[in-house]
This record gives structure tokens, sequence and C-alpha cells, in this order.
């Protein structure tokens, strides 16, 4: 199989800035986890490896090096970071994979306490997206910061379709200026309405606002949910509502996802 050079050596820069980031992870501080039992890790880095196995067109041929388990700043989520071979038994190359691994401890079924989001840099576009979640993941204390660790919040069933969602409070395709003091007045009702239906707090037309990616960051399908995409530091986006745990939700025109408020600005 022939490899292209670009993206090779794309590769290669991407595993030195891995090696910096882990080298640096000091600087964002201890993991809020507690301290997690070594079989523990060991059964997360072995969900993550069969994930990237059973993605690969042959699995027998997957060799890994250089794996690394990081606990995140989400309670019981961790992020495996390494390289991975998955061209085939003929190939040398090696690209860099981050697969994000939730433990769900109440799954009545053993083969869903882990679930894994992986990723590998096989190609051009997932090398990029690698890349993103190297730098925002692949370290102690890495992914979306919860918004108040010391009292989490259960984050509300959210239905897969967003537009469901916002379907009884349409929103129109030129917005009015909001008042000044329209979004502070509007949201502790908005938010009250939430909790009391068990739905996530939807913002009306009046209360959308704007904000601004302070760094390259994922786009969940619900909050804590799985990854859908990647928004690139500076994309400006509208916020059209809200759900506990300082999740937001976003879009261009319309809502189309999920993001943590610690990866973002209000404009």
């Amino acid at each position: 199989m022939r490899i292209n050079p670009t993206a090779l050596a794309g590769t290669l820069v991407m595993a030195a800035v891995l090696a910096v980031a882990g080298c640096d992870k000091e600087r964002h501080g201890p993991a809020p986890q507690a301290a997690v039992a070594p079989d523990q890790l060991a059964g997360v880095r072995r969900a993550s490896e069969a994930s990237i196995r059973g993605s690969a067109r042959n699995p027998d041929s997957v060799r890994f090096r250089g794996i690394q388990v990081w606990p995140q700043a989400i309670r019981n989520q961790f992020a495996v970071c390494g390289q991975a071979s998955v061209f085939g038994p003929a190939s040398a190359t090696y690209v860099l994979f981050v697969a994000v691994v939730t433990r769900d401890d109440g799954a009545e079924d053993p083969d869903r306490r882990l679930l894994v989001e992986a990723r590998v840099g096989s190609t051009v576009t997932e090398a990029t997206r690698v890349y993103v979640d190297t730098l925002a993941r692949c370290f102690e204390g890495g992914g979306p910061q919860p918004l108040r660790p010391e009292r989490a919040v259960p984050v509300p069933p959210v239905p897969d379709d967003m537009r469901a969602v916002l379907a009884a409070q349409p929103v129109p395709a030129a917005l009015p200026a909001p008042a000044a003091s329209a979004p502070a007045a509007r949201a502790p009702a908005v938010a009250a309405q939430a909790v009391a239906t068990r739905q996530p707090a939807v913002a009306s037309a009046a209360s959308v606002y704007t904000i601004v990616m302070r760094h390259g960051g994922n786009i969940h399908r619900s909050p804590q949910g799985a990854i859908i995409r990647v928004e690139p530091r500076g994309k400006e986006l509208r916020v059209f509502g809200e759900a506990p745990g300082g999740w937001l939700l976003i879009g261009e025109t319309e809502a189309s996802g999920w993001v943590h408020r610690s990866m973002v600005e209000r404009r």
C-alpha cells in the first residue's frame, strides 16, 4: 500500500506534539479523579485497542506502541493515546490515535460498561481531528472541564433530534436585537422549566446569543455524549439553549450539537 509522504510527514509532526503534550501535563494540575486501580486502567486500554482493531480491515495485523491512559476531568472518563499500525501486515507505518473511554459502572451488561469513541489518523482529515483531540485530551485532567466538579448535576435525557427539541420555539432567519436585560431575565425561567420537565433548557429566539470557540474543541450529540465533529479555534456559533453542568446547545443557523462552556467565550 502506498503512503502519501505529505500525510506521513504530518503524522510525524503530530507525534512530536503528543510527546510535548505529555511532558507539559504538570501545568494543568493533578487529575481530578481519584486514583484508579491498575487493572481498571488495563481494562480501559484493552477496550480501546479492541475498538480500533474492530474498525480495521485486517484486525489481526493491527499493532500498537507508546500507549498511555489519561484520566479526564469528567468522572469515569479516560483518554487512551498512542500510535497504531492499521495499514496491514506489510506496512511499518504508525499513526496517532486517541480513544475516549467512558466507564459506566451501573450498566447491567458487562460489555457496555466501557463505551469507546476512537479516532485513528489513517487519513489526512482524520489526522487533523486526532491532532486536535491530542492537544485537548492527552494529559491528566484533560477534556471538557466540569463547571462545578464538587457538585455534579445529573444531565437530563436529551433527544437525538435537535429539530424536535426546538419545534415549539422556531428561530427566525433574522433575529431582532435583544434588549440588554433579555438573556439574563429569560435564563432562570428556562432553567426552571427544564428541571421540572426533565428536558434540556432551550432558549427562545430572544435569548439566542453568539459565542466563539476559545480553542479547537469537540461538539457532542448530547451533553457528555458521542463526539460528532470538531470546531476550530475562533469559530463563531449561536447558542440556542443550555443544560445543567455548563453544556450549551449550539449551531450556525440551527442547533446541531452540544459544547461545554469551558471551551468557548461569549461574543
